[in-house]
Parts: structure tokens; C-alpha cells; sequence
């Protein structure tokens, strides 16, 4: 298990306890900060901070880092369970050929002995991206690196209550998106009220029970009237989202695709900054003793040039309204076939980052009246 801080050891105890369900708690605003500081001393903690005017998911020490009043990050939590860059194997011909791999670790990761990590503030369009994930990811492109890096993350979601900014969650039908976090928390005036939604949220509240009460009928009837209240609050803005798909079949060769492919950059930004795309290139790296090296995946993008390029230098996608096209019908068309979910969580993350101002809600918008 590792040596761990005497202080630590004796918290253990209180984790291996006999535990129940637990109901409803209140964490008070003002215990956030012990709150983060006891889950140091088990966990890499994760969470929404400030970088300039806008917030990033980040490894945080302080509860003061922490804000969860963000409307929205410029990468979505999924780099995580995705990392931009990921090392596969490593190799060395000294002594002899040796190839090693995180996916050989065979240590259990548990809660308390530094192998776990978590996420605190996720809102449901992520949470809801990670469940997409959790399904294509195993049923269709099986990842055995992104299942490696899945079983260790424990997730503390966030209930969504003001829209953000570019955002169509209400017609992803994402906002009340829960599954997939361990404990979920809804603002309320001074505090926060704790749902507890797994057995591994429940082990979280066991290490820092101190810090929770349990929550009174009126807060939970004030957690129920926010969240009732708020569908009236987010605009739907995109009736019928879910007959996208359908409306596809007979756009493929509107007009549509060359008006936006005449403004596109090809830049691949709304793919980088994309909760659900999962689109990766493989390259090694040998160092220059030509002893060891490693094989790497790096993020990649159906946008850009060279990414259905293939041997003999043929282009399947050669144009950019052909990947513009081919990025949306693999969304809305494609991936709903292959696990009856679209692949799109309506965050507005594209949108925002798009150079040439391309508005996802616009676009779906034209699908609906038929891509004319």
C-alpha cells in the first residue's frame, strides 16, 4: 500500500468502516477549502480555476483555487481520461529488448494509495460527454488506455443553474445529465447540497464526513424547485434535436456544406476543444542513442488536411467542405447509429472557439429546415 502520513492512516480507518447509503448532504461554502485539503492527502485533485478572463480544469492544492462558479472551460475534463499527449509503450534494446506499458501496472487503484484522481465541479454537458465516452469507447473503439485512466478518476459533478454562453444544452437534453459522477452538487445560497451517487462517492464523503450534515426536507425541497425551475430558465434552441439524424439523410448534398466550407479555416479548433471527439495519430519517437524510445498518440482532427491522407498520397477528404461535412454526418448521423447517442452535448465550446465565428446552433439550425 505504500507509507502514507500517520494522519492519513488513521482516516483510513474510518474508510474501511461499514458504510451505508447515505441521504442528501449539505457542504457548508466555507468548508470547501478543508474539504479540498483533506482529498489532497489521497488524491490529485482536479478542478475549474481562473486563467485570465477565462477558466481551465487544472490540478489544484487550495480550496481557494477552486471556483465553481465558471461558466465554462476552454478544454472539456475528458483531457483527463484523453490526454492531448499519451505515452503507449516504451522501449530499450540495453541490456536486452524491454517494452513497458501504464496498462501493465498492476497495482489495484484505490482511494487511498495515490493511483486515483479527482474532478470536482464537472457540469452535465461534460458529465455527459464522459458517458458517451464510457459507451463508444468500449462498445465501438474499445480504448484500453482511456478505460485504463477512466477506472482511476472519481468525478464530483455540478448542477448547472444560469445557461452559458453559446450553450444548447436544454436541447442536447444534457442538463439534467447526472450519470457518470460519484457525488453531484447543486449551489444553493451558503452551501452546497451533496447527492451521493456511487459507492466510490460514498468512500469520498467517509474520509471527510466531518465536514457534511445531513441535508433538512426544506433544502432538499429547494434543490427540487431550482431544478424544476430552470428548464424555463435554459432556452431550447433546437426544437426536434433529436430527428438530426434523420433530416441528414437527404442533406448530403446541400448547399449548405460549400457556404460553410468557403468560410472554415481547416484550423481543427472546434475538434480540439470537442467534449466528444476522440480522434487520435500514433507516432515513435526514438532517442538519439538509438537505444530507447517510445510510442506516443497525440490528438488529432478530421479537419485538418492530412488526416484521411493515405499511402500512395490519396486524399478521401481533400477539400475543406468535404471534412466540414464529414465532422457533422459522423455526430449527428454516424454515431447515433453505432450507440443510439448523438455526439454532440450541446457546451457551445466549438462555437466559442471558432475563428470564422461558424455557430454550431446556426448550422443545426440549416440541417433542420434542410441544408438548403
Amino acid at each position: 500500500m505504500g507509507l502514507l502520513p500517520e494522519k492519513v492512516l488513521n482516516e483510513w480507518v474510518i474508510i474501511m468502516a461499514p458504510r451505508s447509503t447515505t441521504s442528501p448532504l449539505i457542504l457548508k461554502k466555507g468548508d470547501i477549502t478543508p474539504f479540498i485539503k483533506k482529498l489532497t492527502h489521497i488524491l490529485t485533485v482536479y478542478g475549474p480555476v481562473a486563467k485570465k478572463t477565462q477558466f481551465v480544469f487544472d490540478e489544484i492544492s487550495e480550496g481557494s483555487q477552486l471556483r465553481l462558479d465558471y461558466d465554462t472551460t476552454i478544454l472539456p475534463p475528458k483531457k483527463y481520461f484523453i490526454p492531448p499527449q499519451e505515452e503507449m509503450v516504451r522501449f530499450s534494446l540495453s541490456p536486452q529488448l524491454n517494452i513497458t506499458s501504464p496498462l501493465e501496472e498492476s497495482e489495484e487503484a484505490t482511494l487511498w494509495n495515490g493511483k486515483r484522481f479527482v474532478i470536482v465541479g464537472i457540469h452535465s454537458c461534460d458529465l455527459a460527454a464522459i458517458k458517451f465516452h464510457d459507451k463508444i469507447l468500449t462498445q465501438v473503439y474499445p480504448d484500453p488506455y482511456r478505460t485504463h485512466r477512466r477506472e482511476r478518476g472519481i468525478i464530483i459533478g455540478l448542477n448547472c443553474l444560469t445557461p452559458c454562453e453559446e450553450s444548447f444544452c436544454k436541447s442536447t437534453m444534457t442538463l439534467s445529465s447526472t450519470e457518470g459522477a460519484d457525488l453531484m452538487l447543486t449551489e444553493l445560497h451558503d452551501s452546497y447540497y451533496v447527492d451521493v451517487l456511487t459507492e466510490t462517492g460514498q468512500l469520498v464523503i467517509d474520509y471527510t464526513k466531518s465536514l457534511f450534515s445531513s441535508a433538512s426536507k426544506e433544502q432538499s425541497k429547494s434543490v427540487e424547485q431550482l431544478l424544476t425551475s430552470r428548464e424555463d430558465t435554459f432556452p431550447d434552441l433546437i426544437p426536434e434535436f433529436e430527428k438530426l439524424p434523420e433530416r441528414l439523410q437527404v442533406g448530403y448534398e446541400g448547399e449548405m456544406w460549400a457556404r460553410l466550407g468557403n468560410r472554415c479555416f481547416g484550423c481543427g479548433a472546434c475538434t480540439l476543444v470537442c467534449p466528444t471527439c476522440f480522434c487520435f495519430d500514433v507516432k515513435d519517437r526514438v532517442e538519439l542513442d538509438l537505444n530507447q524510445g517510445s510510442r506516443v498518440r497525440n490528438w488529432d482532427s478530421c479537419q485538418l488536411v492530412d488526416f484521411a491522407l493515405v499511402a500512395g498520397g490519396h486524399n478521401f477528404r481533400p477539400t475543406i467542405p468535404s471534412r466540414v461535412r464529414f465532422r457533422i454526418y459522423h455526430k449527428f448521423w454516424i454515431e447515433p447509429e453505432q450507440i443510439q447517442v448523438i455526439g454532440c452535448v450541446g457546451c457551445g465550446r466549438c462555437t466559442r472557439t471558432c475563428p470564422a465565428d461558424i455557430d454550431m446552433i446556426e448550422l443545426l439550425t440549416d440541417i433542420q429546415e434542410g441544408g438548403t
